[in-house]
């Protein structure tokens, strides 16, 4: 099953990637932290500079995110 997201993942958009992420920003399943973890993952293949200006922030914050990625 991994490989079937992990897979259907590289399809999407970046957009599309964010707007995930964005709506698991309030999940609390104990799956949710795994499903973060591999969208973040993408998120950051698709666009390593981006992402690491996001992390390198004081205090990143989720809702940011679409922001350095996406720019």
């Amino acid at each position: 099953m991994k490989n079937n997201v992990l897979e259907t993942l590289k399809a999407y958009s970046l957009d599309k990637l964010c707007d995930l992420w964005d709506l698991t920003e309030n999940m609390n399943g104990p799956e949710i932290p795994t499903v973060r973890g591999w969208l973040m993952d993408e998120i950051e293949r698709r666009n390593p500079e981006g992402f690491d200006a996001w992390l390198e922030q004081d205090a990143p914050e989720d809702k940011d995110l679409r922001r350095y990625v996406l720019n």
